[in-house]
């Protein structure tokens, strides 16, 4: 590949120099299988997932708490899921509109803004711009849900977009990862509502554009140089939050952990990810020639992971070679016995999926 990885060959395990970023999402260390069903499924091939219907009797609500919220959250929430299924939404679809709500009102009508937003009201914080009706349509739970979904559908290709970005383009926040803490108590919300049953959930899988089509290997994206992203524009591992990647390797990841315990029953070790620059010249500090030359690790492009598999003789790589390349994940060649070293087993880069 003409670079060399940015660290040495060792058997304690990889270099730690990752500073540790605001664990937006620290609370999720084990995703629910809902969550992980919904929305990054059980396979890596580039496909849509199956419709799922989430229906809900907003009459006949639990009488507890779900995932933190009741009483009138539920209430709105439940309101917000009957407006995404009258326009045909499935059960992803529906939670996207029950996360975004979250975000901005925790499910409660808001009769006032905030500072940005003076004129914002309602459960989606929307504005006095003529885009999402009267004063009374936006205090409306089902009409403003419904009015959120339809600006929602005319996003293209929002059914495969990460859900915090789907929400972030209806929306127009500053943050667009700002929902993704949401993501899981909206799952658990609309499966304890409907009553969806997670193991009768059809497969579904990485949604195309989330893994990009066809097998590249890792490089220059987005206008930035190697080690110089903003990590505003990256996504938290959500078992290891401390490290970071490109949403779509995140996804990708997210996708391989969840077969990845259902095998070996825990979550796949993650020891780093993305490296900025000065952590690529800390690295060649420490192991000199044994390092890539600070701006061309691919830990740089944010496109690689280090994982705690230390030997190539282990169930645990030998399960890793035969599955991850379904998910766009693989231990270069450079890096496998016979390859032209450092030999390591742990190093595993995201290449994407035959289109």
């Amino acid at each position: 590949m003409g670079r060399r990885p940015a660290h040495a060959p060792r058997t304690g395990g990889p270099l730690t120099v990752k500073k540790v970023i605001p664990a937006v999402i620290a609370g999720v260390i084990l995703l629910p299988t809902l969550l992980v069903v919904l929305f990054f499924g059980d396979n890596g091939a580039a496909a849509a997932c199956q419709p799922t219907p989430a229906n809900v009797d907003v009459s006949q609500l639990p009488p507890g708490g779900i995932a933190g919220y009741s009483g009138e959250q539920l209430r709105n929430a439940a309101q917000i899921m009957a407006a995404g299924a009258a326009l045909g939404l499935d059960a992803r679809g529906q939670t996207i509109g029950v996360m975004t709500a979250m975000g901005e009102s925790s499910l409660r009508v808001l009769d006032q803004g905030d500072a940005v937003g003076p004129d914002s009201r309602g459960l989606f914080q929307q504005r006095d711009n003529g885009r999402w009706g009267s004063y009374e349509d936006r205090m409306d739970p089902f009409i403003s849900a419904t009015n959120f979904f339809k600006a929602l559908q005319q996003v293209q290709g929002w059914e495969n977009l990460p859900p915090s970005i789907a929400a972030h383009r209806v929306q127009v926040n500053a943050d667009p990862y700002h929902y993704e803490r949401y993501v899981q108590p909206a799952a658990e919300v609309v499966a304890g509502l409907s009553g969806v049953d997670p193991g009768q959930i059809q497969e579904c899988t990485v949604p195309d554009g989330i893994i990009p089509g066809g097998i590249n290997e890792p490089g220059p994206w987005g206008g930035y140089e190697n080690g110089r992203i903003p990590e505003n524009t990256l996504s938290p591992i959500p078992w290891k939050p401390e490290y970071v990647l490109r949403a779509d390797a995140t996804q990708a990841l997210i996708a391989l952990n969840n077969a990845y315990r259902a095998q070996f029953g825990q979550d796949l070790v993650v020891n780093d990810g993305y490296r900025d620059y000065d952590e690529q010249a800390r690295a060649k500090e420490i192991y000199g020639s044994d390092a890539a030359t600070p701006g061309q690790s691919n830990h740089g492009w944010a496109l690689a992971v280090d994982v705690g598999i230390f030997s190539f003789y282990s169930l645990e790589y030998t399960w890793m070679d035969q599955n991850a390349p379904r998910f766009g994940w693989r231990n270069p060649d450079w890096a496998r016995p016979g390859g032209r070293g450092p030999i390591e087993s742990w190093h595993w880069e995201f290449w994407g999926v035959a289109a």
